[in-house]
C-alpha cells in the first residue's frame, strides 16, 4: 500500500493526512467535496480529480520508506489480543518516535530526492539496493 502522510496547513484534518494510492479505492463525493473546496483541483494530485497520480512514480515518502515498516515490527512484535490494543500500541509507538529519528528520516528523504534527480525522475530503489550491497 502506498500512502502519503502530510500536516495540512489549517487544522481540517488534525496532524496527519493519509491518502491511499497504490490500489483502486472508492471516494466519497462528500471527501471529494471537502478536498475541492478547501484545496482546489490544482493541489489535489489523484485519479478522482484532474491531475492523476504520475504512473510508475518513484516513492519518495517517508511513511512508505520508514514509517510503515518501523510500526509493523514494533507493533506486531508480540500478538496482539484485540483491536483496541492494536490501535494503542500504534499510537504509543508513534509517539515514541524521537525528533533525533524524525530528523535522520528527513535527511535520508533528501537524499532520495537528489538520487531521482539524477535518475532522470525514474525509479532508484535499485540504487538504494546496490549502495547497501557495496
Amino acid at each position: 500500500m502506498s500512502v502519503f502522510c502530510a500536516t495540512t496547513s489549517f487544522q481540517l484534518f488534525n496532524s496527519v493526512d493519509v491518502w491511499i494510492g497504490s490500489f483502486l479505492c472508492k471516494m466519497a463525493n462528500p471527501v471529494k467535496q471537502l478536498l475541492k473546496r478547501h484545496l482546489g483541483n490544482a493541489r489535489i494530485i489523484s485519479r478522482h480529480f484532474p491531475t492523476a497520480w504520475p504512473s510508475r512514480s518513484p516513492d519518495l515518502n517517508t511513511c512508505d520508506f520508514w514509517l510503515w515498516g518501523y510500526l509493523k515490527d514494533v507493533v506486531f512484535s508480540t500478538p496482539i489480543a484485540h483491536l483496541a490494543e492494536l490501535k494503542a500500541r500504534v499510537a504509543q509507538h508513534i509517539l515514541n518516535v524521537t525528533s533525533e529519528t524524525q530528523r535522520s528520516v528527513v535527511e535520508h528523504a533528501v537524499s532520495r530526492f537528489q538520487l531521482v534527480a539524477e535518475n532522470g525522475g525514474k525509479h532508484i530503489e535499485h540504487v538504494l539496493h546496490q549502495s547497501r550491497e557495496i
